[in-house]
C-alpha cells in the first residue's frame, strides 16, 4: 500500500512539512483506508515549533491508485502526533512529474 516512513519520535504535520521543504510532503492517517494526501500549503506561522500557532494545512486527497478524490481539503488537527504519518512519495506521483 503506502511506505510509511519511520520516525522516532513521531512528528506532527507541521514538523514534517518544514523538514521536507521545498520537496512535497505526502501523508496518510492511521484511520484512512486506501487514501493519502499531498500537503499543498501550510498557512502563516505565528508561534514557535512544534505547533507554529496551528496554521491551516491544505492538501489534495488521493486514492491508493492515484485518483484525485478532493482538492483543497483542510487537514484537521495537524498538530497531533497520533494519527498522521509521513509516507514516501507514491510511485504514481513520480510518474506524473
Amino acid at each position: 500500500m503506502f511506505n510509511i516512513l519511520k520516525a522516532d519520535p513521531q512528528p506532527n504535520v507541521y514538523q514534517m512539512w518544514f523538514a521536507v521543504q521545498p520537496n512535497p510532503l505526502w501523508i496518510t492517517r492511521t484511520t484512512w483506508n486506501d487514501l493519502c494526501a499531498r500537503v499543498i500549503s501550510v498557512g502563516e506561522t505565528k508561534a514557535p515549533a512544534p505547533y507554529y500557532g496551528n496554521p491551516e494545512v491544505l492538501a489534495e486527497i488521493y486514492t491508493v491508485q492515484g485518483f484525485l478524490k478532493q482538492r483543497g481539503s483542510v487537514i484537521s488537527a495537524a498538530g497531533t502526533y497520533k494519527t498522521k504519518r509521513q509516507i514516501a512519495e507514491p510511485y504514481w506521483a513520480k510518474k506524473r512529474g
